[in-house]
């Protein structure tokens, strides 16, 4: 059986041949094999030099999480890889975080070559391509017969609509969706917005590099549309303002390792990139070759190389969300790979009454960490398919990107506070606001979150405490012990002070500040209450806060 954590929509039918591959595939049997390298010894390039690998974006993601780069962010060692394409068999793709290659040939026995190279520590059958199964599948024409406010009921489960009407969409975020084709995301009117607006940043196949992204499956575009899907008065998607990179890893025919090792080449081309947040709808555990299986005991985030994958872009701080999988009422029942990462969001699925779906996968991690963390609506969930029309589609594939879309929005929010966030802070923040924080079960998690209690629990932000000024705004967040002082648009505090203090009137804090929005730690101040005071220009203004 195969391993699909995603429902079916095909659309078409497989036509053509691919012609257009080095590794020449053609009709008969390529198999694939994953390399790993035992180091990256005399490398051409440098920690010190993080720009010739990495783009300047993601450069500045991993300074603003306090992160600096090591060895993982190194490519593989090119020497390495040319060796290999020396003795006639291509390399596919490749992985740096786990410092290894797939290659495609036709003969598996070259891969002795292979194994006799002194840099190679193993090498490891992962699948093979029969016939011309690249080729993509017939563009179906648009069109449009659409409804209203089909998507209402997924966002207010979440209560997601407090963070839109605060003009937190998702704006400035970046989103990297890893799927298996996006069908028609260049045509559907439903994108229009997406495109017109420079929102759409790129795309990348690592299943097939000269394939038409847009041609091939549709699954891929009918999650994108939970998320960016914007037909006015019609369907709104949860994070309608942020930009998307498109990566292709699943090849849909079959089902074998290898899409594990096509799963960390589209995780890194995401970080490489600079992305914010990345929403894969996929998952793995079983394979057309039953030899190459995982079992529920290898599902702890360790075995499994797209796990380890998933792990190491959330401590490059990337919000990874996977979806939790379709297996409840089947027999493997648990989650799969990479859901069973560390340091992620898994996404079950749950029904419009906020009852478990009974197809979603069940947790926990075999090492009995809470599987999945969270839960969105993947029962009758609102989509917009490959032809424009809305659309109500069942599971787990859906309430992940539901789930990114919100989580993208309340990136925003934090980094419209802070630049520099702390990823174990947001999602605790994320995770505390779900309704089953204190109780969590085997296939809800958490539960389902919160948007507005979410973004309340966030550092700097206290809902308590929180007053509109004539200049100004404060904020106590009674958590950190931070009180954050906000200026309104055209007030330049560079003469401004504030000072704090006891109800007998002792002054215990006095500071000037100079920037629009000022953090003061208050950790050395005694609970109590205390009036805070802001000078500027002459104007006083004044507010009790309690601190606690």
């Amino acid at each position: 059986m195969k391993a699909k954590l995603r429902c079916k929509f095909v659309i078409g039918l497989l036509a053509g041949v691919f012609l257009g591959s080095s590794a020449s595939i053609n009709a008969q049997t390529n198999y694939y094999f994953y390399v790993q390298f035992s180091n990256k010894n005399n490398s051409p390039y440098s920690l010190s030099a993080p720009t010739a690998y990495l783009s300047p974006r993601a450069v500045t993601r991993r300074a603003s999480f306090g992160l600096s780069c090591d060895s993982t962010d190194l490519p593989v060692n090119p020497a390495y890889l040319q060796q290999i394409e020396n003795v006639g068999i291509h390399v596919h793709s490749r992985s740096k975080w786990m410092n290894g290659a797939t290659v495609i040939l036709t003969d598996s026995t070259k891969m002795s070559l292979i194994r006799a190279l002194p840099f190679v520590r193993f090498v490891e059958y992962t699948g093979k391509l029969v016939g011309a199964a690249l080729a993509p599948k017939q563009k179906v024409k648009t069109q449009t017969n659409l409804d209203y406010g089909i998507a209402a009921t997924q966002i207010n489960q979440l209560n997601g609509k407090s963070l839109h009407n605060e003009g937190f969409l998702g704006k400035g975020i970046q989103i990297g969706v890893i799927d298996a084709g996006f069908m028609n995301v260049n045509t559907n009117l439903c994108f229009d917005s997406l495109r017109l607006q420079y929102r759409l940043l790129g795309t990348k196949d690592i299943i097939n590099p000269t394939s038409d992204i847009y041609a091939e499956d549709a699954h891929g575009a009918m999650v994108l549309s939970t998320m960016t899907g914007n037909l006015p008065g019609i369907y709104l998607g949860t994070a309608p303002e942020a930009s998307y990179w498109l990566i292709r890893t699943e090849y849909e025919p079959t089902e074998y390792k290898v899409e594990t090792d096509f799963w960390c080449s589209g995780i890194e081309f995401a970080d490489s990139v600079g992305v914010d947040v990345v929403n894969s709808s996929l998952g793995y555990y079983t394979f057309d070759d039953p030899t190459m299986g995982f079992t529920y005991a290898d599902m702890n985030g360790k075995v499994s190389r797209a796990s380890r994958a998933a792990n190491l872009a959330s401590k490059k701080g990337i919000i990874v969300v996977v979806s939790a999988g379709n297996e409840g009422n089947k027999p493997w029942h648990y989650i799969g790979s990479p859901a069973d990462a560390e340091g992620i969001v898994t996404v079950g699925a749950v029904q419009a009454d906020s009852t478990s779906s009974v197809f979603s996968s069940f947790g926990p991690s075999a090492d009995n960490r809470v599987k999945p963390e969270l839960c969105a609506m993947g029962t009758g969930s609102a989509i917009i398919n490959t032809v424009g029309i809305t659309s109500n589609k069942d599971g787990t594939s859906f309430a992940s990107p539901i789930m990114a879309g919100m989580i993208a929005c309340l990136l925003q929010r934090y980094k419209a506070y802070d630049p520099n966030p702390i990823v174990d802070v947001f999602l605790n923040s994320l995770f505390a606001s779900a309704n089953l924080r204190n109780n969590p079960t085997i296939q809800k998690g958490y539960g389902i979150p919160n948007f507005r209690i979410a973004e309340q629990n966030l550092p700097f932000y206290d809902s308590l405490f929180i007053t509109n000024k004539s200049i100004f705004t404060l904020g106590y967040n009674s958590l950190y012990k931070t009180l954050r002082i906000k200026f309104t648009d055209k007030i330049n505090p560079e003469r401004a002070f504030v000072r704090i203090y006891s109800t007998t009137g002792k002054l215990v804090l006095k500071q000037q500040i100079f920037d629009t929005t000022s953090y003061l730690k208050l950790d050395k101040i005694i609970v109590g209450i205390y009036a805070v005071s802001v000078s500027l220009d002459g104007t006083i203004e004044t507010k009790k806060i309690i601190i606690q």
